[in-house]
């Protein structure tokens, strides 16, 4: 039985595992000494992404980054180049996470909160009357109470 195969040939320094997205946001690195570090992050996969920074990162380095959409995630820095850092995510980001980082747009509700005479008005017994009825059942249980132990 005969397989046949398309064999294509690639350049070796290109070694993605996933499509790349372009993609210019800002997000925030943290490397191991914990300070925060505002980047770029473009060229963004589910695998890794491409950042700018104008602070030198050692390569192999742990670093965690914080895009929005996609919390914070650790990744390893895999390769300099010179446009940047070439990162790799430790746990590939979902496709969730992909989605969210490439589409930021935030959805802001605004708060309204009622003024005092619509509060009112939403009331089903004004205070007085559920006073009275509050009292009024605790004197039922207290006379109930009291005639059970006679």
């Amino acid at each position: 039985m005969a397989l046949i195969a398309r064999v294509y040939r690639s350049d070796p320094d290109e070694r993605r595992a996933a499509v790349r997205y372009p993609i210019e946001v800002g997000a925030t690195l943290r490397a191991s000494d914990g300070q925060p570090l505002d980047v770029l992050v473009y060229d963004l996969s589910m695998t890794g992404f491409r950042i700018e920074t104008t602070e030198a990162l050692d390569l192999d380095a742990p670093i965690w980054i914080g895009i929005a959409g996609t919390r914070v995630n650790a990744a390893i820095v895999a390769r300099r180049g010179p446009n940047g850092y070439g990162c790799e995510f430790v746990t590939p980001i979902t496709y969730y996470q992909l989605t969210e980082a490439l589409n930021p747009g935030q959805t802001v509700h605004e708060m309204t909160w009622p003024d005092a005479s619509e509060e009112a008005a939403d009331e089903k017994w004004p205070g007085w009357a559920l006073l009275v009825l509050i009292v009024a059942a605790g004197a039922l249980v207290l006379g109930v109470t009291l005639l059970w132990l006679l």
